[in-house]
């Protein structure tokens, strides 16, 4: 009995001296760091020496202690050159911004894993957070020093760092760190934020992060038509067998049905059955739309793209005409539309030369206006795209001025044209 009670004292002294011991040999050398860079490469290398959540959320706390009175460093200068500007002073004091920036981005970082830690167990199982309320005010107003540290560097051609800024912008605005700050300010830019943090996200092909963000913009109703198109063209670079393209065929299907209107999910359910030579489905898709959208540009853009790559030139003519009514300014249609008519005519040549060679003067006072038609449509398309970035027109162009003026003018019309462009 004697031993038992000895061996409970030693138990509770034990447990005692646990629940009232003082910081472990880690953590007081993580709070004697005298710099960030220090700090964190003292936390990597011993985070697991850490006794506890309380532990751990004191070293993170001092992380961004430190990252922090670097930004309020830069800060206030700052706001010194602007105290200056309205009084009238030249003294202008030299700011790091790379320092800014950066520190306000490893601020948010170590607040983040520190509230991570603040809000769980401590050593007997309560959950007393300490440093919350403290960094969630001094930081939310921060976030929008992450999107002008993107900007910086979007200025300076550094998209992996504007990606990273963006994205930590973003990020920022669900932590739990910042739910209360949200709820009393929320961020009406949170969707355009996103949408842009995506499109560097596909841009240096981070699938994964561009999916992520497009969610989030998808929400916001003036950026959810790019954020679907978005999501769609990554998912469809992804696409590696046949099966996995009909499996999302069957998906486009399905969101076709669910939101008919939406031209992205649309476009991309065409370029599917185009690429998968699935013609009749395609052509049932055509007809279900233009019984709601008979103007439709996509349905017939395409459906002119298809008869001209079968040569059925009329058919081709008349459903380009259709979509430059929608699009009158659209280059690329405009060029495919100009080299049917000039086709169209130099068929029409052709057959009037059968029997004799030489075309009679009356057939070609009707082939003519083709070929003229044609020139106008080339010569919008030019003037439209004259790097011919999507259209082009140049080939075209200069076969309907030989049509029209002979070998000869055509090269002097083409040089007045357009001086310099060769093929």
């Amino acid at each position: 009995m004697i031993m038992k009670k000895l061996m409970i004292v030693a138990l509770m002294a034990v447990a005692a001296s646990t629940a009232f011991a003082g910081d472990s040999p880690a953590l007081k050398a993580i709070l004697k760091a005298k710099d960030y860079n220090e700090a964190k490469s003292l936390i990597n290398s011993s985070l697991g020496q850490l006794t506890s959540n309380v532990e751990k959320a004191k070293a993170y706390n001092k992380l961004y202690s430190l990252a922090y009175e670097i930004a309020a460093k830069e800060q206030g200068k700052m706001n010194e050159n602007q105290v200056n500007k309205q009084m009238g002073k030249t003294t202008v004091i030299d700011v790091d911004s790379v320092a800014f920036y950066t520190s306000i981005y490893n601020a948010m970082e170590a607040a983040v894993e520190c509230d991570k830690y603040d809000q769980m167990p401590n050593e007997k199982g309560k959950v007393a957070p300490k440093f919350r309320d403290a960094m969630a005010t001094a930081l939310y107003n921060h976030r929008g020093n992450l999107w002008n540290g993107g900007i910086y560097y979007l200025n300076h051609g550094d998209d992996a760092n504007v990606y990273k800024f963006f994205g930590k912008c973003v990020d920022t605005y669900s932590e739990p760190l910042f739910a209360a700050e949200v709820a009393k300010m929320p961020d009406p830019n949170i969707g355009q934020m996103a949408y842009y943090a995506a499109l560097y996200a596909a841009q240096l092909k981070d699938n994964a992060g561009c999916m992520k963000y497009a969610d989030i913009a998808s929400k916001d109703e003036k950026f959810a038509k790019e954020a679907t198109n978005l999501k769609l063209a990554i998912i469809q670079e992804s696409l590696k067998t046949r099966q996995d393209s009909l499996n999302y065929v069957k998906s486009l299907e399905d969101q076709f049905k669910a939101d008919p209107d939406n031209d992205g999910i649309f476009g991309s359910l065409v370029n599917m059955y185009n690429g998968l030579k699935m013609m009749d489905q395609m052509n049932e898709l055509f007809d279900t739309k233009l019984k709601s959208d008979p103007n439709n540009f996509i349905v017939w853009a395409v459906k002119g793209q298809n008869a001209m790559m079968d040569q059925k030139l009329d058919d081709a003519v008349e459903f380009f005409k259709k979509a430059l009514g929608t699009q009158p300014d659209n280059a690329q249609i405009l060029t495919y539309f100009g080299a049917c008519q000039l086709d169209r005519g130099a068929e029409a040549q052709n057959r009037a030369s059968l029997k004799t060679g030489r075309v009679p003067k009356e057939a070609m006072d009707q082939i003519r206006p083709l070929y003229e038609e044609a020139l106008v449509a080339l010569e919008k398309a030019k003037s439209l795209d004259p790097e011919r970035k999507s259209a082009n027109w140049s080939y075209p162009l200069y076969r309907c001025l030989y049509q029209l003026y002979g070998a000869e003018d055509a090269r002097t019309k083409a040089a007045a044209i357009d001086a310099g462009v060769t093929d």
